[in-house]
């Protein structure tokens, strides 16, 4: 029986950075997903499969449940495969298991819209399917995150893995006391949202350790500067319910300005890469923001005025930047 799963990507549309402090972020999930299939295959040893190489890469599991490569390791989703294993503790053989990332690049350049976190979370419900494990919702989300985590070293908030689980387009999450809390929501359709993807490529992982740096070298600065931005995110999560596309816009340029302010005093490199689409979309009224950690990679245009954002979708697509919508 062949086993086949998906997991889509994710953007962040509010909450960078406060996701790390119990703060409420509101991310988006993308068109864009991560497949993952399982199939049998006549041969003692198991073949692993990736888009993002033409070879063949044969391996095994040891008596201690562990991946041992027989010829070259895979690197990079091949490490996401030997976690997921390792996590399930279980073994197999006679399998080819193929990775299909393709969706997350645009002209061979990665998108940094999540694809290490759909993988994980496609590869866990995949391999659930395989062992008949039967677990919940929540089991297969700290499972994908357990395999992140130990795969990419990732110290995010986790809120990726469960973007890439859930299905729908938007949700509110935030972690209180160790505990997840989120929730589907639904933004008005007047609200248009186009992911921009920009030529620069930044490791969330080094944005995170300058944050965390940061805040140790500004306690007294960060210790008030915080709470205003997670009262902005609850403004924000209420304006949703609320259904208020103009107090949505307003309270995402409110939050945008605190984080400007707390870029400038960390000097974390949060809008390089960013100043000419954010002039650009200012001139035309539309609002512009970095997504995620930052530094470059992807940018968000929204608003409630179509034809505004034609028009400037139309200039920056003129300059050969690619553009699409969630």
């Amino acid at each position: 029986m062949k086993i086949e799963t998906t997991a889509s990507g994710k953007v962040f549309l509010s909450g960078e950075y406060m996701a790390l402090e119990g703060g409420r972020a509101v991310t988006l999930s993308t068109p864009q997903s991560a497949k993952i299939s399982i199939s049998k295959i006549n041969e003692s040893n198991n073949l692993f499969l990736s888009s993002m190489s033409n070879r063949v890469y044969p391996f095994r599991i040891d008596e201690n449940m562990s991946l041992i490569w027989l010829d070259e390791d895979p690197k990079h989703f091949g490490s996401i495969l030997k976690e997921s294993i390792k996590q399930f503790d279980k073994g197999f053989s006679g399998r080819s298991i193929s990775i299909d990332s393709s969706d997350f690049f645009y002209q061979q350049r990665k998108i940094g819209i999540g694809s290490s976190s759909a993988v994980s979370v496609a590869i866990t419900k995949a391999l659930n399917r395989l062992f008949d494990c039967g677990l919940t919702s929540q089991a297969i989300i700290n499972h994908a995150r357990e395999i992140h985590n130990r795969a990419q070293d990732s110290r995010g908030s986790g809120f990726d893995i469960i973007t890439s689980f859930l299905e729908g387009r938007s949700f509110a999450c935030r972690l209180v006391d160790g505990t997840y809390d989120y929730q589907q929501i639904v933004l008005p359709e007047a609200i248009k949202i186009f992911v921009v993807i920009n030529d620069e490529y930044v490791e969330t992982s080094g944005m995170i350790d300058r944050y965390n740096n940061a805040k140790s070298e500004h306690m007294d600065y960060f210790s008030k500067h915080a709470p205003k931005m997670k009262e902005q995110l609850e403004h924000l999560y209420s304006s949703i319910l609320n259904k208020d596309s103009e107090s949505i816009l307003q309270n995402l340029r409110g939050y945008n300005e605190l984080l400007v302010d707390m870029d400038n005093v960390f000097n974390l490199g949060i809008f390089n890469n960013h100043h000419e689409l954010i002039k650009l979309s200012k001139d035309e009224d539309v609002f512009y923001k970095p997504s995620g950690s930052g530094g470059g990679d992807i940018g968000l245009l929204i608003s409630n005025d179509e034809s505004k954002l034609e028009k400037v979708c139309k200039k920056i697509e003129s300059d050969g930047i690619h553009i699409f919508e969630i």
